[in-house]
């Protein structure tokens, strides 16, 4: 017995003919804690089958894909590729809002880049308001809101009105 700072490692007891692996024997007793009186819907005992007609739900929520999106363009450029995010509107538009912001960070950045220390103040306030415009995007997108930023916002809806 391994020891801890509590004492002797307690090991429950085995099933009746459990071999220690693989799925549960249905025929078996329920083991561990099983709660009593009301139990909430939906709810398997810990090594059970689960419930006939349980399907469980497989990748993300809309509003977390479309919350993800925000992170780079890269995952933006996932949702747009991948079942069954590039059928969603929701996730489709924000996609195309976060490649549309991404875009438009790059083409300050070359544009101002070049104009010396007014060029570089404008494109830090330009870094600025879409580091906001980012921030309030991703958090709408989180709580299930279509925000539209000025003008990225009105091209991004056209595109995610194209399903490709």
């Amino acid at each position: 017995m391994d020891e801890t700072p509590n004492g002797p490692q307690q090991v429950p007891p085995a099933a009746p003919n459990d071999p220690g692996w693989g799925p549960p024997n249905p025929n078996d007793p329920p083991q561990g804690n099983v709660p009593q009186g009301n139990v909430p819907q939906g709810y398997v005992p810990p090594g059970q089958y689960p419930p006939p007609g349980y399907t469980p739900s497989a990748g993300l929520s809309t509003n977390a894909a479309a919350a993800i999106a925000y992170i780079t363009f890269i995952p933006a450029v996932i949702f747009l590729l991948i079942e069954p995010y590039k059928r969603d509107n929701f996730v489709r538009f924000h996609a195309w809002q976060c490649i549309a912001l991404t875009l438009v960070d790059v083409a300050g950045g070359l544009v101002f880049g070049f104009m010396g220390a007014i060029g570089l103040m404008v494109r830090a306030l330009l870094g600025l308001l879409l580091f906001v415009f980012w921030l309030i995007a991703i958090i709408k997108a989180s709580q299930g809101d279509r925000y539209h930023v000025p003008i990225v916002g009105d091209l991004a809806e056209s595109f995610a009105a194209r399903v490709w």
